[in-house]
């Protein structure tokens, strides 16, 4: 998305130059070392930190693309490099689209923007003129396959039957359907999943349910060392789980100093703590900044807690936050912190409040310790996000659940806590995909069909969505069809009424463009969430360019304006 690497050559220019002047930019080109030799990219500040220097940017340089536009390449900083000229590596879309790549790295987000515009087919093999110049993707790897359920999987579904058919080759006497691979470690009812998304009816589970539960095929259980121990709390007794928190919290924070070295204190000095909300979150960084503090004094005297044993949590810097609302290189800036062992020469994170941005992709392997305030929502988040901890040997994780005394659903988890965790992994909730029910189909069904049309047909036919393109549509509508007769065959009838409209409305309107027309002219796609018009949305389509986040922001704002109403004006002069 353009949140995170920029879409357009110009914008990227544009981006790279702010980078290269200010200091406090993000680096939009997201490559922070040479892949292959190490070497750093990025700003290098040539001047003492007193001096208020810009420094220079390295690994980044304004070059002719392949077709002879101007764009941003990346190469390595380090002259003596084999890449000193240019890495294989495009983040700008333009470029993606301009040279496809042997592998492309996206979400499932980007999906929808094959409704927007019809250069990814370059992606998928298809030149302009609608043929085939190479071989499309053979090879599909989804992680992280627990995420895409509910209504992110269901419009996905949807959109997969288009996509698999852009990623089939036609060209010989067998069409040759793309490989897919799914990973996770939380799942339920997988099959039902794969055939919502991808229609496929035979799956292969690997590994294979083995005959010794210590040895999964990627993992062996040791049982030389200890593994990791989860322990419930669950304070009934205090007034508010406040109190909880800090009684618990100081007997953690304060629990490393009994340790003699640095080596043997590292695993346990950062306290990983993990909150549902950022309303959680808030509390607890009061709490530890505060309340802990006044706390810690009565625990060193009942403990007898010599001078030098004393741990003191008292300033901000002290507390690291970790939230989806950071800036990615203030994102990259706490897991870099977060490594830091204790005794090194900058810093250790003592404390580090997290929201469920740590529930994928956070491998650190110092960090054993993690209080939980409060049971998540459901045991796949519960597993990802306990998961954190306890990720190499000789630092086996203790995870603390901080329940609260007056949630009864706290309470339920707390009175059934042993029998949950022996069994984790089997009370992972099933996921729901849905693609062809009567939501899916009135929010998404549009989009499907113009992703076909626009990424099949000779791009000079597609530059508008009229003259009707029946011929194109009709294939999509097949395609389609026929994934619903795999995955769910009962919603044919209120598929066909579905496309009925849609077509009708197509033929209908006769729109003139697809999302951007002259003043005066609607066009047939709008933004979803956007501001349009009753006349507007009478003849056209809301239509997402992101699978999640698709509603408008709305920002209040205070405002005397109401006072000259003339209801106030005459209020007021009967007051007089």
């Amino acid at each position: 998305g353009g949140e995170t690497t920029p879409n357009r050559r110009a914008d990227a220019i544009v981006q790279y130059r702010e980078y290269s002047k200010d200091k406090n930019a993000d680096n939009p080109f997201l490559i922070n070392q040479c892949p292959w030799c190490g070497a750093g990219l990025g700003r290098v500040d040539t001047s003492e930190k007193s001096k208020k220097s810009k420094g220079i940017v390295s690994g980044y340089r304004i070059h002719p693309a392949v077709d002879g536009n101007q764009t941003v390449t990346i190469h390595c900083s380090d002259e003596r490099c084999p890449f000193a000229d240019q890495l294989p590596i495009l983040v700008i879309d333009e470029d993606v689209y301009a040279s496809p790549p042997s592998l492309v790295i996206g979400t499932v987000d980007k999906f929808a923007r094959l409704t927007w515009d019809d250069r990814p087919r370059r992606l998928f093999g298809i030149d302009n003129d609608g043929s085939r110049f190479s071989s499309p993707p053979q090879l599909i790897i989804q992680d992280e396959l627990h995420l895409i359920s509910g209504p992110l999987g269901s419009l996905s579904g949807l959109l997969e039957p288009v996509i698999e058919d852009l990623c089939t080759d036609h060209r010989g006497d067998a069409s040759v359907r793309p490989k897919i691979v799914c990973s996770t470690a939380t799942t339920r009812r997988y099959r039902e999943q794969i055939l919502g998304l991808y229609g496929r009816v035979d799956v292969a589970l690997f590994p294979p349910p083995g005959l010794d539960a210590r040895d999964s095929f990627f993992a062996r259980t040791d049982p030389s060392t200890d593994g990791k121990t989860y322990v419930g709390v669950h304070a009934h007794g205090f007034g508010s789980y406040q109190t909880e928190w800090v009684r618990a919290l100081t007997a953690l924070v304060n629990a490393p100093m009994a340790l003699d070295t640095p080596e043997e204190r590292d695993p346990w000095w950062t306290l990983l703590m993990f909150c549902n909300s950022l309303r959680d979150m808030g509390t607890a960084h009061t709490l530890l900044t505060t309340d802990v503090l006044d706390y810690s004094i009565p625990y060193w005297q009942r403990h007898g807690t010599t001078k030098e044993r004393k741990r003191y949590i008292s300033n901000a810097d002290s507390v690291l936050e970790l939230t989806g609302g950071l800036r990615r290189a203030q994102i990259n800036e706490a897991l870099d912190a977060l490594q830091t062992e204790v005794g090194a020469v900058e810093r250790t994170v003592d404390i580090c409040l997290a929201t469920n941005i740590i529930e994928v992709g956070v491998d650190i392997p110092r960090l054993a310790l993690m209080a939980v305030a409060g049971q998540p929502k459901n045991t796949a988040q519960y597993i990802q996000a306990t998961g954190r901890v306890g990720r190499s040997k000789g630092k086996p994780g203790l995870v603390v659940m901080l329940y609260g005394p007056s949630k009864p659903r706290d309470r339920s988890h707390f009175e059934r806590f042993r029998a949950y965790h022996e069994r984790l992994y089997a009370q992972v909730e099933p996921t729901s995909v849905t693609p062809f029910s009567p939501p899916a189909l009135k929010r998404f069904l549009h989009s499907a069909l113009v992703a076909y049309v626009r990424q099949n047909e000779p791009a000079s036919e597609v530059q508008r969505p009229y003259p009707f393109p029946e011929g194109p549509l009709l294939h999509a509508i097949d395609v389609l069809r026929r994934r619903l007769d795999v995955v769910d065959a009962t919603e044919l009838e209120n598929f066909e009424a579905e496309v009925r409209a849609r077509l009708s409305e197509w033929k209908r309107w006769e729109r003139k463009d697809w999302e951007r027309a002259p003043e005066g002219e609607v066009p047939l796609l709008r933004h979803a969430g956007a501001y349009a018009s009753s006349s507007v949305q009478d003849v056209s389509w809301p239509t997402m360019d992101s699978l999640r986040n698709v509603d408008a922001e709305c920002f209040g704002q205070i405002t005397h304006k109401y006072l000259n109403h003339p209801v106030m004006e005459s209020e007021a002069s009967k007051d007089e």
